[in-house]
């Protein structure tokens, strides 16, 4: 994956799931998702814009390059990954299953992130491992 901030992961992802749903993201569309005003946003966008992820001309709109779409896409299955984690592990509240991943998504290795789709690959052939587990940890609280 290419080096990038925390911050600039966010925004990839966003505009990557916005075109996803709608066909296109417009700055006040990745303002109101990211809760940030649109000065904010624009910055970035020029920031992005320099760094070969995105293609932004004024009043026209954007769209991710090859590179920023590869990068979107990886970040969007990361995040999908570490939710189905910790669902799998017994959190059941979505408020708090989202707030957790966007606190621990962008520390996560390639190697760790691999480590975890194994083991869930793993569970999903071993049910009868995964709910013996779960009745173990259950039994924990």
């Amino acid at each position: 994956m290419l080096s990038t901030t925390p911050s600039q992961e966010d925004y990839i992802e966003t505009i990557w799931i916005l075109i996803q749903d709608k066909g296109y993201a417009r700055v006040t569309d990745i303002a109101d998702r990211l809760g940030i005003n649109n000065a904010s946003v624009s910055k970035m966008i020029q920031k992005l814009d320099e760094d070969g992820l995105l293609v932004y001309e004024r009043y026209r709109g954007l769209n991710l390059t090859e590179e920023g779409y590869s990068l979107g896409l990886q970040l969007s299955e990361r995040h999908r990954t570490l939710e189905e984690f910790l669902r799998s592990m017994g959190m059941t509240n979505s408020h708090e299953i989202n707030k957790t991943v966007e606190g621990i998504e962008h520390y996560f290795s390639a190697d760790a992130l691999e480590r975890i789709e194994n083991l869930m690959s793993f569970i999903a052939e071993n049910p009868e491992w995964w709910d013996k587990f779960s009745h173990w940890s259950n039994g924990k609280k």
